[in-house]
């Protein structure tokens, strides 16, 4: 589109470009064809003249009278002259005007004359003055008239260039507000025009692909984590049976201890995936009024014994905040993020949490990412080889603030790193 839009203007400018060079040679040729008829009408004036002179050669005075018609006349200029060519000679000149008192430019005749076996030179004057202001208002109309086209142009192109185009943008916006979880389908425009109707086509075919392809992962992701619990919790009941059995050796023993950390892994994975699906399909609707200050501090409650396993320092500034939310989302998204700060800070560190002016911070000191920091809120991308950490608790929070429309922030600075949200 910006490159037919400057095609456009290209083709405009160059157009004006010549429309411009064409003026002064219009003017020119103007001139050239005026200048032709002044001296088809000099050379007809010439003529009679001389014819009615001749008509007179029997005067006796003639020559007198001729003295007083050169001097009375003023287009007329006979001198006495000693050449006898006949040749005329056109030319255009800056003469004294006796009338105006002032120069102005004539175009003149200028031819040698016998009368009485006399030769005089005979010119025959005529003004430009009114031909050039001819000239002049020529050229100034033809400068209005390609200014009026110009604009003209400009306004006609801009017109037809947003009718023409306004299908394509119609479907462009679609494209930038199209979101793949979302039920809304590309609603192309219908327009006259093929090529555009084959681009909506095209682009609503690939969007409903899209959209089934991601509907049936989904769906299969759905599936496969419900059919995963029972399996799971079979896996894990017979492992309790296990446990149970007399005589036991501790090398059974440590073999089983490690089956049920794998088994309680896939369980959290499962309900993490589970999460994920319910999340994406809006099943978390109902919302209520929740006070965030008594939910952090119960929360943090829970999880203070597993931060004075390595010591960590938990120090909080909550100030009171209520807002209408999901409960259950609210919970898991506290949870999650105070998880992973205890988590991934070292022994011996501090853990810092603040709700003020509508703002969940939460800080913990810890070392830098080895990943970028872009990637921390992906799906499965995890900061090291934990076994403990499925991948997925960040990009829950994510999810849960995209779809309650919270906004997500991460930084890095001095050894802290610092989660905030904004509700």
């Amino acid at each position: 589109m910006r490159l037919l839009q400057v095609s456009l203007r290209s083709l405009l400018l160059y157009s004006l470009i010549l429309v411009l060079i064409s003026i002064p040679i219009s003017i020119f040729s103007i001139r050239q064809i005026i200048n032709e008829e002044l001296d088809e009408s000099l050379a007809l004036h010439t003529n009679q003249f001389v014819k009615h002179i001749k008509s007179y050669e029997y005067l006796e005075d003639l020559e007198m009278d001729l003295k007083i018609w050169d001097q009375l006349s003023y287009d007329i200029i006979l001198i006495p002259s000693n050449v006898t060519s006949a040749e005329q000679k056109y030319e255009t000149l800056s003469m004294y005007d006796s009338i105006e008192h002032e120069s102005h430019p004539f175009r003149t005749l200028s031819t040698s004359v016998v009368i009485k076996d006399k030769a005089y030179l005979l010119t025959i004057r005529m003004s430009l003055v009114d031909n050039d202001e001819l000239v002049i208002a020529l050229g100034i109309v033809q400068v209005i008239l390609i200014l009026l086209l110009a604009v003209g142009l400009l306004l006609l192109n801009r017109s037809l260039t947003r009718k023409l185009w306004k299908p394509f943008y119609n479907t462009l916006n679609q494209l930038k507000a199209y979101q793949l979880d979302k039920c809304e389908s590309i609603q192309p425009e219908k327009t006259n025009i093929v090529e555009f109707d084959d681009l909506n086509r095209t682009v609503s075919h690939l969007t409903d692909r899209n959209r089934k392809v991601y509907l049936e992962q989904k769906e299969f992701i759905e599936n496969a984590s419900h059919e995963l619990q029972t399996p799971l919790s079979i896996f894990q009941s017979k492992l309790d049976n296990l446990m149970q059995i007399p005589g036991l050796t501790e090398a059974d023993a440590a073999t089983i201890l490690d089956l049920e950390e794998t088994a309680q892994r896939m369980a959290r994975l499962n309900k993490n995936l589970l999460l994920l699906s319910k999340i994406e399909n809006d099943q978390f609707n109902e919302v209520e009024e929740i006070d965030l200050s008594a939910l952090a501090n119960k929360l943090l409650s829970n999880l203070q014994p597993m931060a004075d396993i390595d010591n960590i320092s938990v120090q909080t500034v909550i100030n009171p905040l209520s807002i209408i939310a999901n409960s259950t989302l609210l919970e898991v998204l506290f949870t999650n993020l105070f998880h992973n700060a205890i988590r991934h800070t070292n022994a011996n560190g501090n853990v810092r949490v603040e709700i003020t002016d509508r703002v969940l911070i939460v800080a913990n000191t810890g070392n830098p990412l080895k990943m970028s920091p872009e990637k921390i809120f992906e799906r499965f991308s995890k900061e090291g080889r934990s076994e403990n950490s499925s991948g997925l608790g960040l990009a829950i929070v994510k999810k849960i603030c995209d779809t309650s429309l919270y906004h997500l922030s991460y930084n890095f600075q001095s050894g802290v790193h610092t989660f905030s949200v904004t509700f």
